[in-house]
């Protein structure tokens, strides 16, 4: 029967319940039981029941305990299940059908960080905007603000920092499918060093690839063919969007 199998699965909550009614009991008897007068018939309790309540409880307490030990407690994490493309503007894990590796420590990052009136300026601020334009997805606004400053940062120190003969060559990898020989590639380094002499005997072709590989803008593969990343395909977008314009960069 359905009630058995429950109780069978369910002794420890079942005893613990049981218990806990008893000495409900036991102690409205006891309450009722001590304004009745003498000359009452309804029967009392002995001396030797005012530690039954405090056994049942010792009872229920180990009952729950054995029945609660071995079962894992549920995590509030939700359980991670592959990225799904969904419409919109998929994430890079969605679109290579990855789990999304977050390994960030938010506990390490704030213990090292460097805190400023400024910082609590911006982050009272932030919280003002969201009240404002978000006030029923704070965390829609938090996590858009984030997500576009930190590409947006990324991508202009990757600006700030490159040269021009670095992002002509992005840019011919971009119309060539993606992939361009490495000797192909040596030739932009090369017209560089010739217009820029003063610089580039300091700054080898091993150098000036490196670069560009720290920054996740291509990958050196085994065959000596160079293959531009999404960043890197990311990084152009995010220099037509405001109009960039690679000639003033120099070397």
């Amino acid at each position: 029967m359905k009630w058995i199998k429950y109780l069978a699965e369910h002794w420890s909550n079942t005893v613990t319940a049981g218990c806990l009614i008893i000495v409900g009991l036991i102690e409205a008897w006891q309450q009722a039981a001590s304004t009745l007068s003498p000359s009452s018939s309804l029967p009392r309790l002995g001396d030797g029941w005012h530690y039954a309540p405090l056994a049942l409880l010792i009872i229920a307490g180990v009952s729950w305990l054995s029945g609660h030990r071995h079962q894992k407690p549920q995590s509030s994490i939700p359980a991670q299940s592959p990225a799904i493309v969904s419409p919109g503007i998929p994430t890079l894990s969605a679109l290579h059908g990855m789990i999304p590796q977050v390994d960030f420590n938010p506990f390490e990052h704030f213990r090292i960080a460097y805190y400023s009136p400024l910082t609590a300026e911006v982050e009272n601020n932030i919280k003002i905007a969201a009240q404002r334009h978000y006030p029923n997805d704070h965390e829609g606004f938090y996590t858009k603000l984030i997500g576009i400053g930190i590409v947006s940062y990324t991508h202009d120190m990757t600006w700030a920092y490159i040269f021009k003969s670095q992002l002509m060559l992005l840019m011919e990898m971009n119309r060539n499918n993606g992939w361009i020989p490495i000797a192909e590639a040596k030739k932009f380094y090369d017209a560089a060093a010739l217009e820029y002499p003063h610089v580039y005997p300091q700054y080898s072709f091993d150098q000036w690839l490196e670069y560009m590989k720290g920054q996740q803008l291509i990958i050196r593969h085994a065959s000596d063919m160079l293959e531009i990343t999404h960043r890197g395909k990311d990084f152009l977008k995010y220099l037509a969007h405001w109009g960039r314009d690679v000639n003033i960069k120099k070397c």
